[in-house]
């Protein structure tokens, strides 16, 4: 039997349905989805929302665990803008699952092509693995804040924290969630997990193909990206063939009707889940005057000149 693929995700209740979309996306496009066992690590989710995840991974061949949080965990943490203390839960997966290696999920990711190729990638020893984040690299603002706040040198890669290769065992044996913890809590980073991973994993992790998360600043090929050799042609490759896209940002998939080519992926894989019949699409009253017009036209940008760049 081949070998279990494990894969964890964090939610509190309001997330719970988009992990159950995930879920279904990634067995989608995986030709065993048996071999997925999801971890879903809670904080709060309803015990008719853990019901529909259990019941929804059932369904379609797989397995999902829910592990229930403390608020001890990331009380206090640093949080700002839309973002949830929940995303500070990553820092302490050695300690919370049972397993030796896992992949870490955004719960705002779809899926593209099997898992299993990630899964599959040789880690070398390091006990992690992530995608360069092209839309901090290539913003001269943004590597500068970065430079401010860790020994960072030009030229060396900065990852985004949406997606996680990890090697448990080497965490456990550095304590590092311990570790990533205590420096969570003794600085108020911009970016907070993911500037607290980058910062501690500094020179230690490995870079993956950009293809296993295809951020916004990539898929909508934002000019700080094609105006730069070094990034434009990585990125029209992950446009060409993603693995995993991830919506990071201010166009989440739930918050529109389904338009082909942006959310299509996110209805499709919602009918195959338990929340089958919520009512959609389900804005953010914060974002109501957000028109879908301009992320639809970024995304015919970013898809020309994929086709261009070779």
């Amino acid at each position: 039997m081949n070998e279990t693929i494990n894969i964890a995700f964090a939610s509190d209740d309001n997330y719970a349905q988009h992990v159950a979309v995930a879920m279904a996306s990634l067995c989608r496009h995986t030709a065993e989805p048996e071999r997925l066992r999801f971890y879903v690590l809670s904080e709060g989710i309803s015990q008719e929302k853990k019901e529909k995840l259990t019941s929804t991974a059932a369904k379609i061949g797989a397995e999902a665990r829910i592990i229930e949080l403390t608020t001890a965990l990331t009380e206090g943490l640093y949080v700002s803008a839309f973002l949830s203390r929940t995303a500070y839960v990553r820092l302490s997966m050695a300690e919370l699952l049972p397993v030796d290696k896992v992949i870490y999920l955004d719960c705002d990711i779809l899926a593209q092509d099997d898992i299993a190729k990630l899964w599959e990638t040789d880690l070398q020893g390091r006990p992690l693995a992530a995608v360069p984040d092209f839309g901090i690299m290539a913003s001269a603002k943004s590597w500068r804040q970065k430079k401010s706040i860790m020994p960072l040198q030009d030229g060396m890669p900065y990852f985004n924290s949406g997606v996680l290769l990890t090697n448990l065992v080497a965490w456990r044996e550095n304590d590092s969630g311990r570790s990533l913890r205590e420096l969570a809590q003794q600085n108020n980073f911009p970016h907070h997990d993911q500037d607290t991973l980058n910062k501690y994993f500094l020179e230690k992790w490995m870079p993956l193909d950009l293809r296993w998360n295809v951020i916004p600043p990539v898929f909508n090929m934002f000019l700080k990206v094609l105006l730069r050799s070094c990034y434009r042609t990585r990125a029209a490759a992950a446009i060409r063939s993603p693995g995993l896209v991830h919506y990071a940002g201010g166009y989440k998939p739930w918050e529109y009707t389904c338009y082909e080519g942006f959310n299509d992926e996110y209805y499709a894989s919602l009918a195959q889940t338990a929340f089958h019949d919520v009512i959609m699409p389900q804005p953010n009253p914060k974002r109501k005057h957000r028109s879908i017009k301009r992320q639809l036209r970024r995304m015919q940008w970013g898809r020309f000149w994929s086709n261009l760049i070779v």
